[in-house]
This record gives C-alpha cells, sequence and structure tokens, in this order.
C-alpha cells in the first residue's frame, strides 16, 4: 500500500496482471477512456481498479468477468437514426457494432453510477455494475425501453429492391 502525501490515506497499488488487463482489453480500455476527465487515466485506471477490489471483496468471484457481463448485458443491440419521408420526420432502426454498443452501455453505466448515493466513485461503480448484474438497475430498463422503440418503429426500415 502507497500513503497518499495529501490525505496520508493508504491508496492499494495496481497489481501489474490487473494494469496489463486494464490497458490490453478492449473493453477496459474503452471504460477508462469513458471514465477519463482532463486527460488523466491513471486517476481512471486507478478509479476503476478500486471498483474491481470493491468487487471482488464483495462478490469473491472474478471481477474482469463481472463487468464484462455487467456491460454485456446493458448493451443494446439496435437504435434509431432520424430520417425524412416527404416531410415528415421518421426513426429510423438501425444495427450498432460491437464498440458503439459497449458505448452506449458505459454511457448509461456512468450516468446511473453518478445518480447514486454512495461516497467514492469506486464504491458507487461498483455497486451499479453488481446491481446490473444481479438485475435491480434502472439501466436494463434503460435498454428495455430503447429496444421496444426500436420495434415500434421498425415499420419504417426501408430496404432496397433489386431492379
Amino acid at each position: 500500500m502507497v500513503v497518499n502525501p495529501r490525505t496520508n490515506a493508504p491508496e492499494p497499488q495496481i497489481l501489474a496482471s490487473y494494469q496489463q488487463k486494464l490497458r490490453s482489453d478492449p473493453l477496459f480500455t474503452q471504460l477508462v477512456n469513458m471514465i477519463m476527465r482532463d486527460g488523466k487515466k491513471a486517476l481512471a485506471e486507478r478509479l476503476v481498479y478500486g471498483a474491481l477490489l470493491d468487487i471482488r471483496k464483495h462478490t469473491n468471484k472474478d471481477p474482469f468477468m463481472l463487468v464484462s457481463d455487467a456491460i454485456n448485458l446493458v448493451s443494446p443491440l439496435m437504435d434509431t437514426k432520424s430520417g425524412r419521408q416527404g416531410s415528415k420526420v421518421i426513426q429510423v432502426p438501425r444495427a450498432l457494432n460491437l464498440r458503439q454498443r459497449r458505448r452506449r452501455a458505459i454511457v448509461w453505466l456512468l450516468h446511473a453510477v453518478n445518480n447514486r448515493n454512495e461516497r467514492s466513485f469506486s464504491m458507487r461503480l461498483s455497486g451499479e455494475l453488481q446491481a446490473i448484474v444481479n438485475g435491480t438497475s434502472g439501466v436494463l430498463e434503460k435498454k428495455l425501453q430503447l429496444h421496444k422503440f426500436v420495434l415500434d418503429n421498425r415499420s419504417n426500415i426501408r430496404t432496397t429492391q433489386p431492379k
């Protein structure tokens, strides 16, 4: 443990194996980059690492698997895009690629994390990830609402007819 000189509180050091996983896995790289503010990537990595430690402490399971499962549960498959049909604006459903799905899930996750009441960001992040896996998070409802909206607008999909 390293002691923070400003607060004299111990801070956990990031293990080399966790640091390698945080930097090499595309999912965790995207998560860290979305959390990062003002170019402070080391701080974002420390926050994610703190959340991983908290998840391991509470669930006694592999935190990397829990995070990837949570983000996959929340990731939407489809989205809508505005289009015009005559003078009317319609919503046209479209499929999202893997990176777009993850980004949407992480944005929703971070919005829910910021609305939680725990003291530190790491605690809020780990709590929200555990709530997603347990099925009690509002983020899952947001995904279901989006999928329902896409299904309601599926009649707006226009396929090109071969001539």
